[in-house]
């Protein structure tokens, strides 16, 4: 446990207690705390222990009883009131634990620690106006600076997240009592600790007032900042400032000291350019006498390209003269000459032909695996001609040929660099099969070599130096697949894969790109197996969730779904009730430069686009399993109790983490490719679909336990769900949606949108709920809307058997498609049929039922029996179509294909877990479509 709040063991009568806690033996602790209760039946710490323990065993009614009767009992003694802190926060019940401090600071107003307790309640729930007035109280009984600053750093909030976030007069009038209230520290003499200094600039940044802060940087306040680095902190207040040739000597000054800082050098040459634009307009005494400035005069502002390659020159001399070298200067000739062509200036003038400078970089860094990231930033410089003249040079340079090896580890990084250039450069776009597959013949070939020679005595968690080659016959496998509309080179591409894996066991950038090629042919397995290799944990179950995830729903294997679902969520449960202890502490060291760090960071998080979409999953995977109204009522169906900010949802994916040598990446990282934004949009519309599913059936089970007055109000909700999914659904259809390109290994797969609309979800669904409607409301309706359901399930088991029967299924990428079909199909009817349970229980007669209305009971249980014999019989022709579909094996011609690119293997592993995955996927799904005819049974 976090907080030792237990009291002294006298008091609780014995010392085991909190061991038993600590080590989550909940009964044993129960059993503790029934003792001590029995000696001494009032001790409240006790009670809010056992409370603690109740809750942790699942008893959260019992705990919640508890609680309620302590909180009316008002204790001030530390030890309960922490209990109960814990308790409540474990609950999620925040607001609580500011109500039992309320209670306690009136009993006890003199009390420091139960302030401080208080404030930091507050500051749990984000209640900036609350946290202020307990400050100045605190302060105005203990006039400790702190807590001075604590109410000051309030006020900012107000102004930055609370209510004058949306008005600038509020923004603006709550700043200017800020920065007065901390002006008063300075009068008084209490401004003493580099925190406090930091508030203070943190508020007058606020407000813009630059010119203000660089007084206090200059100043004796500015000596108390002994933990920052002053240049950087004058850099930083000087760039709004726009003065630039301060920028630019403070830059110089930097860089002599720190030749390798690349953010210093960014905005050297970018000052450099400033100054060029602002010359004719200012005097320039001394900045055009650069003639009689001596080599190395700092007191120099460069104001011309000339000066600044001249400059960067100079540092490059040093560096060779002192026996180092490093990048920084090298890097800085290539943002210069990017600066000078968006400006529409010859570089060649300057910095002489373009190429050349790749060449010569290459040349000093090309055996650093750096190179290519380096390079890559700037490949725009070339055009199409010259970039293929790039990737021949820089593959002579290294001086291999087809039929020779790299005679040392260096040059073989140099040649990996040069072959991953020239594939950014396009060298490996557009060649035929026959090309594409001596390439790979090649890396493989040169893989094996380098394992052999230089990857042989290194660590497991080593990442073999050859490594690179496996990846790039990876990727080139794909491009063939692509080429050739085959599956066969994605399963070579995996046994290679798995083969190095085999070798350097810690590579996860095979096995991001296994996983990632499992999907892409229906293998969840062997994807699953790799996945949980990763160790994937914390935030990245957030940022490469999408990497299995978010796929997994879509494979049919609902139980690996169940398991990844609950640990992903168990993540997002605890962040948000952990990250309250991040700002708490904040305030506690008076680290308020964090304060907004971590409040963005607990937003973007309880906004993450993954989050919603696996709540959203793990709701919709309950109903696909659930076998009767009971197991329908416990699930709790609102997902987020119907609050989710669409307008505020962030997709927090990493797609960087793909190591990848497309042309596309040249341009921009993925993130900013217009094709994922599209991609997050029609996410975005999967899960409105998704989550307008769960609002109606949320509120047909609120029609069918409601009594008649209240029915009304329930029955117009659903009709108005309904109408804005069936408006959503058509909008979405009109919208022509266009799938993510599959054109790069490292991009997702297209969005679940697709077949989701390709499926008659509303069709089938929403038409079952207005069957339920019909018959709550007592309207003749009824019967059309079963044909209409009958038709649209019989069109869409017609499109599930003739995508089961096409011979395009011995393409793993299509069968992997018709998958997702029959998991949406699966989904229509499991829904579908617990909609027609709650439409049986709802005509079914009603002796004995207070406040139900008899309805036309004989038309009724007639429809909803037709309905339920309509969904036995389609979910029976759809487990006779996957007994047949889910025998299957892959190519045999897939062993010539690995001997003809030397992989020493059979595919054995790969191909059984490709075979495993649609074999017990089509067993979960047979499964559960038994179990629907089974709960059908109930309603004819």
């Amino acid at each position: 446990m976090q907080e030792n709040f237990f009291p002294h063991p006298e008091k609780i009568g014995q010392i085991g207690l909190e061991d038993w806690l600590d080590i989550g033996n909940n009964k044993k602790a129960l059993q503790e705390c029934d003792k001590v209760l029995k000696k001494t039946p009032n001790l409240q710490c006790a009670k809010a222990l056992k409370a603690l323990t109740l809750h942790r065993i699942g008893k959260e009614a019992e705990a919640a009883n508890i609680l309620d009767a302590l909180t009316a009992e008002s204790p001030t003694d530390d030890a309960t009131l922490q209990a109960m802190t814990l308790c409540y926060r474990e609950l999620q019940q925040l607001e609580k634990i500011c109500k039992l401090y309320e209670t306690a600071v009136k009993l006890d107003p003199t009390n420091e620690e139960l302030f401080t307790h208080l404030f930091m309640s507050y500051a749990r729930i984000f209640d900036f106006k609350s946290q202020q007035k307990t400050a100045m109280t605190l302060y105005k009984h203990k006039p400790k600076t702190p807590y001075y600053c604590w109410a000051v750093m309030s006020i900012i909030l107000q102004a930055t997240r609370g209510e004058g976030k949306d008005d600038l007069k509020k923004r603006k009038l709550l700043l200017s009592l800020a920065e007065r209230m901390m002006e008063k520290l300075i009068v008084d003499g209490k401004l003493d600790a580099e925190q406090e200094v930091q508030l203070y600039v943190m508020v007058l940044e606020l407000q813009e007032k630059y010119e203000e802060i660089m007084v206090i940087l200059e100043g004796p306040l500015g000596t108390k900042l002994a933990c920052s680095n002053p240049p950087q902190n004058r850099l930083k207040y000087l760039l709004p400032l726009t003065r630039w040739d301060e920028i630019n000597l403070l830059c110089k000054g930097i860089l002599m000291e720190s030749v390798d800082r690349w953010d210093i050098w960014k905005e050297y040459i970018n000052s450099v350019f400033e100054l060029m634009a602002a010359k004719p307009c200012v005097e320039t005494n001394n900045h055009d006498n650069h003639d009689g400035a001596a080599d190395g005069d700092m007191e120099t502002v460069d104001d011309t390209p000339e000066k600044c390659h001249e400059f960067i020159c100079r540092i490059v001399e040093n560096g060779a003269d002192n026996g180092f070298l490093l990048r920084g200067p090298y890097l800085a000739r290539f943002e210069l000459c990017s600066k000078l062509v968006k400006r529409n200036v010859d570089a060649s003038d300057v910095l002489g032909e373009t190429i050349e400078l790749f060449i010569e970089y290459f040349r000093k860094f090309g055996h650093k695996p750096c190179c290519v990231s380096d390079l890559r930033l700037y490949l725009n410089l070339l055009d199409g001609e010259k970039k293929a003249e790039l990737s021949s040079r820089l593959i002579k340079d290294v001086g291999i040929s087809s039929t020779s090896v790299p005679q040392s580890e260096q040059q073989m990084q140099r040649h990996l660099c040069a072959l991953q250039l020239s594939r950014l450069c396009g060298a490996h776009r557009n060649l035929t099969s026959d090309h594409l597959k001596a390439l790979v013949t090649a890396f493989s070939l040169h893989y094996e070599h380098g394992y052999q020679t230089y990857g042989t005595d290194l660590l497991s968690t080593d990442l073999g130096p050859s490594d690179p080659y496996a990846l790039l016959a990876a990727h080139v496998l794909y491009d063939l697949s692509r080429t050739e509309q085959s599956s066969e080179p994605i399963i070579a591409a995996l046994v290679l894969l798995e083969n190095m894996l085999k070798n350097s066991p810690s590579n996860f950038h095979a096995k991001l790109l296994s996983v990632r090629l499992y999907h892409t042919v229906g293998g969840c397995l062997g994807a699953q197996n790799l996945y949980n290799s990763l160790d994937t944990k914390h935030l990245q179950l957030d940022s490469l969730g999408f990497v299995h995830c978010a796929r997994l729903s879509t494979t049919g294997l609902y139980s690996l779904c169940s398991n990844l679902f609950d640990v992903t969520l168990k993540f997002f449960s605890s962040n948000y009730k952990d990250s309250s202890d991040h700002i708490t502490f904040s305030y506690k060291y008076g680290s308020f430069i964090k304060l907004d760090e971590f409040m963005d960071f607990r937003e973007r998080l309880n906004n993450s686009m993954h989050y919603t979409t696996v709540a959203i999953d793990r709701i919709v995977l309950s109903l696909v399993e659930c076998t009767n109204l009971d197991g329908l009522y416990n699930i709790d169906i609102s997902p987020k109790d119907d609050k989710i900010d669409w307008e505020a949802l962030r997709d927090n994916h990493d797609l960087s983490v793909y190591i990848s040598w497309d042309p596309e990446r040249i341009d921009a990282p993925p993130e900013e490719f217009e094709d994922i934004k599209q991609f997050f949009t029609q996410n975005l519309v999967f899960l409105k679909l998704r989550t307008s599913v769960l609002w109606s059936l949320s509120a047909a089970v609120d029609i069918i336990k409601s009594s008649d007055g209240v029915r009304t109000k329930h029955v117009d909700q659903l009709k108005n769900i309904l109408q804005n999914w069936e408006a959503l659904c058509a909008e979405s259809r009109t919208r022509n949606h266009v799938p993510l390109r599959q054109n790069q290994v490292t991009l997702p797969l297209p969005s679940r949108l697709h077949v989701a609309l390709d499926t008659p979800h509303f069709e089938v669904v929403g038409n079952t709920f207005r069957v339920l409607l019909a018959a709550a409301s007592e309207c003749g309706a009824g019967e059309d809307l079963v044909k209409k359901i009958e038709g649209s399930l019989k069109t869409m088991m017609e499109m599930i058997e003739k995508r089961t029967e096409d011979e395009k299924n011995s393409n793993l990428v299509y069968r992997r498609e018709t998958m997702e079909y029959v998991v949406n199909t699966v989904e229509i009817l499991s829904l579908s049929s617990l909609v027609c349970l709650l439409c049986n229980d709802l005509v079914k007669p009603t002796q004995g039922k207070k406040g139900k209305k008899k309805v036309n009971e004989s038309t009724s249980k007639e429809l909803v029996n037709r309905l339920a014999n309509s969904l036995k019989t389609h979910i029976n022709e759809l487990n006779n179509i996957l007994q047949s579909w889910s025998d299957f094996s892959v190519s045999s011609d897939l062993s010539s294909m690995l001997e003809s690119l030397n992989l020493n293997s059979d595919g054995h592993n790969v191909c059984e877990n490709i075979v495993n995955s649609y074999v017990f996927a089509c067993r979960e799904i047979q499964s559960v479509l038994k179990s629907k005819i089974k709960m059908l049974n109930i309603v004819s």
